[in-house]
């Protein structure tokens, strides 16, 4: 549920989204605190929404799918590198602008990750260094992000799984405070 911080981080207020929205404030509270999904709201009452923060219909639903974390967003991103190839995940995130995508929505550790991604695919296949997102290198996450299983390795193993990841760490994600140490299977 990013609705609810993107709001916050916007500093726009659930009235003023029902207002401008013609919507009820209580579905926009609902939907906002995540009492309502919205994938069972009326499209016309969507898309009211989405007009009312200049977003897409998508990338409201993107922000108000409960279902999202980011450690399934990672694992999706490493299938799909290894299931169309690290050249075509290269031109498919360049073509969709997804870094753009979920820059926009302030899901900065989604960008972020795409931007290693970018980074660490370009440096492997010999491509250029895409000079679109130098603004966006300039950031990074406060805390560094962990793979889930380093914390289960740690209470099961008795050993430092943190500091061994980082030691093993990809130096395009460790940039951007993320520690990932494979995406290529195989």
């Amino acid at each position: 549920m990013y609705i609810k911080q993107y709001l916050e981080d916007n500093s726009i207020s659930i009235y003023k989204v029902a207002n401008s929205a013609l919507v009820a404030y209580p579905t926009v509270f609902n939907i906002v605190n995540g009492k309502v999904d919205i994938l069972n709201c009326a499209l016309g009452v969507v898309k009211k929404i989405a007009d009312a923060l200049n977003l897409t219909i998508d990338e409201l639903l993107t922000l108000c799918d409960k279902n999202h974390s980011f450690n399934l967003f990672r694992s999706e991103q490493c299938h799909l590198v290894n299931r169309i190839g690290e050249i075509d995940y290269v031109i498919d995130l360049l073509e969709k602008k997804k870094i753009d995508y979920y820059w926009k929505l302030d899901m900065k550790a989604e960008a972020f990750y795409l931007l290693a991604m970018l980074d660490y695919l370009s440096k492997r296949n010999d491509l250029p260094k895409c000079t679109e997102y130098d603004e966006i290198r300039r950031y990074k996450l406060e805390k560094p992000v962990f793979p889930a299983d380093t914390e289960l390795s740690e209470m099961l193993l008795g050993k430092d799984a943190q500091q061994e990841a980082l030691n093993h760490a990809i130096p395009e994600f460790l940039n951007f405070n993320i520690v990932e140490c494979e995406i290529i299977n195989g």
